[in-house]
C-alpha cells in the first residue's frame, strides 16, 4: 500500500501519490471476481486500484467515514475551530508541519510496535501526544519563506485532486448523513451518490423498555470526550452560567477524564462498556452531543433515541438527520445558544420530547441497513 497517515497529517507528498503497476491489481480482481468493491477510506489506497476495477467494470462504492482525501488531516479542524477556508492550501502547509516521517509511521505500524503499544511507557507517550493533537490555543505560525509556501501549497493542492480524481472515479458515494454531503460538494463536483444513514450491530429498538421518570434534577449525559474539538469547553461554559444564575438543578454525567471539575459533574473517569449502556440511558432524561469538529454522523445520538432518551445537538453532528422533533440542534460553539436550549427543559418540554422520540423518528436496526446497503449496490 501507500503510506497510512491516519489522523497525523502529510508531509512526503510524492509518497503517497506515487503510481503503481496497474497490473497487480488487474490479476488481483481477476482471480478473487468481486462483483462490488466497497471502500471504506482512501488511506493507503493507490488510485490505480480503483482504476483497475472501473476497466474490469467492477462497481465499487465509498462510504464517508471522515474527511481524508479533503483534509490530509482527517477532521478538517484546526487551532480550536473548523476549517472552512484553507486559503488554497496555504494553511494546509501549517497544519500539516507536524506531520509523522515515513520512518515513524513505519513504526507505528510494525509488528514491533503492535506488542509494544500497550505497555505502560509506551501507553503514556500514545496519550501524551493525543492530548497535544486538538490543541484549542490559536499558536503563531511558523514562519516560511513566501516562495517556499506557495511550492508547498501547490503540492497539497496536487494531494487534494489526487484524491478528488480518485473520489471521482467511483461509482457511487455513500454519504452518511447530509452534512457530509454538503461538506464534499463544497470542494468537487459528485458522482452519483446517496445518503443512506448507518447503523452497528448493536442498535436495538428499546424504547418501549426504558421506563422513564421525571427527576427534579435535570440529568444531562454527554459521552463525549472532553476534548475541544468535541465542544467540551462549550458545553461547561453553557452550564457554568446556568450554575451563576443560580439555576442548579442539574447533573452533568461524563464518562472519561475531564481536565476541570464542576460541583454538578458527575465523572466515570474508567468510561463504560456497551453492556453500560442501558442503565446510563435509563438515568438520562437529555444527551448531549454538543460537538465543534463536523462529525460525519455520531452514534452516540442514535443510541440514545433508541432509548427512548431526546438530545441535544450541535449543527456540526450529521446524525441531526435523524433527530427530527425529539431534540434540539444548536449551531456548533455557540455557548449562548446551548444555554438557552438547556433552560427550556422544564417538565412538559422533556414530556413532549420523550413522546415525539416514540412517535417521529424511525430506529434502523442492523439488518434494516443491510438490506439499504444491498439496495445501494444496485444503484
Amino acid at each position: 500500500p501507500l503510506p497510512v497517515s491516519l489522523d497525523e497529517g502529510i508531509k512526503n507528498i510524492d509518497e503517497y501519490t506515487k503510481p503503481i503497476d496497474i497490473n497487480v491489481f488487474l490479476d488481483f480482481f481477476e482471480k478473487e471476481c468481486p462483483e462490488i468493491i466497497h471502500i471504506h477510506t482512501l488511506m493507503g489506497l493507490p488510485k490505480e486500484f480503483v482504476m483497475a476495477a472501473k476497466k474490469l467494470n467492477i462497481k465499487t462504492v465509498f462510504t464517508s467515514h471522515d474527511y481524508f482525501g479533503i483534509c490530509p488531516k482527517v477532521t478538517l479542524y484546526k487551532n480550536g475551530c473548523v476549517c472552512n477556508d484553507d486559503d488554497e492550501c496555504r494553511n494546509c502547509v501549517y497544519c500539516n508541519e507536524t506531520a509523522l516521517t515515513l520512518k515513524k509511521i513505519q513504526v507505528m505500524q510494525s509488528a514491533l510496535y503492535r506488542n509494544l503499544k500497550n505497555t505502560y511507557i509506551v501507553s503514556k507517550i500514545r496519550q501524551m501526544h493525543r492530548e497535544k493533537f486538538f490543541i484549542e490555543e490559536k499558536n503563531e505560525k511558523v514562519i516560511i519563506e513566501k516562495n517556499d509556501l506557495e511550492r508547498r501549497a501547490e503540492d497539497y493542492r496536487k494531494l487534494r485532486k489526487f484524491y478528488i480524481n480518485i473520489f471521482r472515479d467511483m461509482d457511487i458515494i455513500h454519504f452518511n448523513s447530509s452534512m457530509t454531503k454538503e461538506i464534499y460538494g463544497r470542494y468537487f463536483d459528485l458522482p452519483k451518490n446517496k445518503v443512506l444513514t448507518i447503523s452497528h450491530k448493536n442498535i436495538k429498538d428499546n424504547r418501549n423498555v426504558n421506563r422513564w421518570e421525571y427527576h427534579q434534577k435535570l440529568r444531562l449525559t454527554c459521552l463525549a470526550p472532553a476534548k475541544p474539538f468535541k465542544g467540551y469547553k462549550v458545553l461547561i461554559e453553557s452550564l457554568d452560567e446556568l450554575w451563576k444564575q443560580g439555576k442548579r438543578e442539574f447533573q452533568l454525567k461524563m464518562f472519561n477524564m475531564v481536565p476541570d471539575k464542576r460541583p454538578y459533574m458527575q465523572v466515570q473517569e474508567k468510561g463504560f462498556v456497551y453492556a453500560d449502556l442501558k442503565q446510563i440511558m435509563n438515568e438520562t432524561d437529555v444527551l448531549i452531543a454538543p460537538s465543534v469538529s463536523y462529525e460525519t454522523f455520531g452514534f452516540t445520538v442514535l443510541e440514545a433515541l433508541s432509548f427512548g432518551v431526546p438530545v441535544i445537538v450541535s449543527d456540526h453532528v450529521g446524525a441531526k438527520d435523524i433527530v427530527n422533533d425529539a431534540g434540539i440542534i444548536v449551531k456548533a460553539g455557540d455557548n449562548v445558544e446551548l444555554c438557552n436550549a438547556i433552560s427550556t427543559l422544564t417538565k412538559d418540554r422533556l414530556y413532549q420530547l420523550r413522546k415525539n422520540v416514540k412517535q417521529n423518528v424511525t430506529i434502523i436496526s442492523w439488518k434494516q441497513f443491510i438490506e439499504e446497503c444491498y439496495k445501494l449496490y444496485r444503484l
